[in-house]
């Protein structure tokens, strides 16, 4: 049986449409400049109304201006017009989106919103169709014409979908630009993935606190055993007065198990680090990734402002 081949077609998809990117992008001019200045100069929200692939689009970015502290959200141009048009302020700015310019539903909402708010309201198309019934009724239009589709009908969503997109992340992009946005702003809104762990975070608040000792005389045995007790694959070791002098990982323990003459005799001491790697525990997690990559290690001791270990924070605490 001869198997077929798909991937041509997928080629093809992708030549499709990178041509389609490309004739968008040589579309851009002046009013892509004046669209970003409008969204910056707004006081109120970005919003999106489109119906259809177009408005999943369209939900997609305007949830990333959202990420990037641009209030903004979604309407479906479906339930627009019965009742989610009172969403809308006169100080907002609203992106109308529809390949063809003609969408019934998109331009009914067009229209209401401007009777509503007496033609103040700033609206932006984008459109495949500068010379639409949309592009001609709203203050700036950005093109995303394309040639075609590239599904075999061309008549699905897939180059205008995927302009419509990419149209979007320029306008993010530019934005950002303008704003000065960075990791650590980016990070501000997003605290609670791993972004905002790593950027935001202090070590304090990732760090193990509860720390496995052992002394330079406990057998091998006590400290395989304390090692997997504490699960953070790590002890440290103190001397006769309390103090820590070393660590031990389990890496330590496989690397030198097989040099070591007399294992069943064999204590902390034969295994054992000199010295640790530390940290204060008021850096950032940003901190302390760097400082395990620099020295290729995956835990830092965690040491208080008057040097006092206070806990163990390994690589999957300031990443996951």
């Amino acid at each position: 049986m001869i198997m077929k081949v798909y991937y041509e077609d997928a080629k093809k998809t992708f030549d499709v449409e990178i041509e389609a990117l490309t004739r968008v992008k040589s579309s851009l001019g002046k009013s892509f400049d004046e669209a970003v200045d409008k969204i910056l100069s707004t006081k109120g929200r970005v919003i999106f109304i489109g119906i259809g692939k177009s408005g999943i689009i369209a939900d997609k970015i305007a949830a990333s201006f959202s990420s990037v502290g641009l209030a903004s959200f979604y309407i479906d141009a479906g339930t627009a017009y019965h009742g989610d048009l009172g969403r809308v302020s006169s100080d907002d700015v609203v992106i109308f989106i529809s390949n063809s310019g003609e969408t019934q539903e998109v331009l009914q909402a067009l229209s209401a919103l401007q009777n509503i708010h007496n033609n103040e309201l700033a609206t932006i198309a984008m459109t495949g169709s500068e010379d639409s019934t949309l592009a001609k009724n709203t203050d700036i239009v950005l093109s995303i014409d394309v040639a075609e589709e590239a599904d075999i009908t061309k008549l699905a969503p897939t180059s205008s979908t995927t302009a419509t997109l990419v149209m979007g992340d320029a306008l993010l992009v530019a934005i950002e630009t303008a704003k000065e946005f960075d990791r650590e702003s980016f990070a501000m809104y997003h605290p609670g993935g791993s972004i905002g762990k790593i950027l935001l975070q202090n070590v304090k608040n990732s760090m193990h606190t509860k720390i496995p000792y052992v002394h330079v005389d406990t057998s091998i045995n006590e400290v395989i055993y304390r090692i997997s007790d504490y699960g953070i694959g790590i002890t440290l070791v103190k001397d006769e007065q309390e103090n820590v002098i070393g660590i031990i990982t389990d890496g330590d323990i496989r690397k030198k198990f097989l040099n070591i003459s007399k294992v069943k005799g064999s204590t902390a001491k034969d295994y054992m680090t000199q010295g640790f790697i530390s940290i204060s525990e008021d850096k950032r997690n940003r901190e302390a990734w760097r400082k395990m990559a620099n020295y290729n290690i995956s835990n830092l001791v965690v040491l208080d402002k008057d040097k006092k270990v206070v806990g163990v924070v390994t690589i999957h605490d300031v990443l996951e």
